[in-house]
């Protein structure tokens, strides 16, 4: 075999250890005395796995809470198989893992997990979502720069949403699941699924708070306006239940919406 071929039977020794691709993965594996060369790549592959699910179980810990760990680590030794990484910082694996859980058939009656999954994968990239401060150039220029706009250009404004927000609506209170699942939550834990959908925003704020808040269907409307980048003057002739004028300054004065460019009409 040349390199690549066996780059990849190697992989396939790792993440798909059948008999036979444990057999081609471990032609360039050498035995000793003691290990034979497919009990040395049985030693890798529960390391390689183990570090994986480790690293997964720190980025969804409510999941893997609400399944239990055993349950966790059998679940997700399909989603590596299925969805190999392909960054080298562990941090940037997952993001597929709600789509999975969504097909992932004994997990079938826990109808809110997939959502819950995407709520931590949101917490999990806002929270090391790269400093507006730090960036050499920043996308979009400050709000501060507003009251220099021309009235004949106000129409072009395009708002920019601080760079760590997601977006995401779910049919179940996955927030409260979230919430009572913390380490430091005292209270009742007990959640209603009865009640309802919510729409979330999930962000980190310029002091590093982290954010999650619950927004109303126009919120929601006006946000996903934003981070569509529709011109100004197109959400303007949107319908909401509050004039623009109530909706726009508390989100620039909490610093959810960072900055604005102008666009072409």
């Amino acid at each position: 075999m040349n390199l690549k071929e066996w780059q990849e039977a190697f992989y396939k020794g790792i993440f798909d250890p059948t008999q036979e691709n444990i057999q081609h993965a471990c032609h360039g594996v050498n035995g000793t005395e003691n290990l034979s060369s497919e009990d040395r790549l049985g030693i890798y592959r529960g390391s390689i796995l183990g570090g994986i699910t480790s690293g997964l179980t720190g980025i969804f810990p409510v999941c893997e809470k609400l399944v239990g760990e055993q349950y966790f680590t059998q679940m997700v030794s399909g989603y590596l198989k299925q969805y190999p990484s392909g960054s080298p910082d562990l941090g940037n694996y997952g993001e597929h893992l709600p789509a999975y859980i969504s097909e992932f058939e004994p997990a079938k009656e826990l109808v809110y997990l997939p959502d819950v999954a995407q709520l931590e994968w949101l917490w999990h990239t806002a929270f090391n979502a790269t400093d507006i401060n730090e960036l050499s150039s920043l996308p979009f220029r400050p709000v501060s720069e507003l009251a220099a706009i021309q009235p004949e250009d106000q129409a072009l404004i395009q708002f920019c949403l601080n760079p760590s927000a997601s977006l995401m609506q779910s049919n179940f209170p996955v927030h409260q699941i979230w919430g009572v699942n913390q380490e430091d939550f005292e209270g009742e834990q007990t959640v209603n699924l009865d009640d309802g959908g919510v729409n979330l925003i999930v962000w980190r704020s310029q002091d590093f708070g982290m954010r999650i808040d619950v927004l109303n269907d126009d919120e929601l409307k006006f946000l996903t306006a934003i981070q569509k980048g529709k011109l100004f003057a197109d959400i303007a002739g949107m319908t909401f239940s509050l004039p623009i004028s109530e909706l726009l300054p508390p989100y620039i004065q909490m610093g959810l919406i960072a900055g604005f460019n102008l666009g072409k009409q």
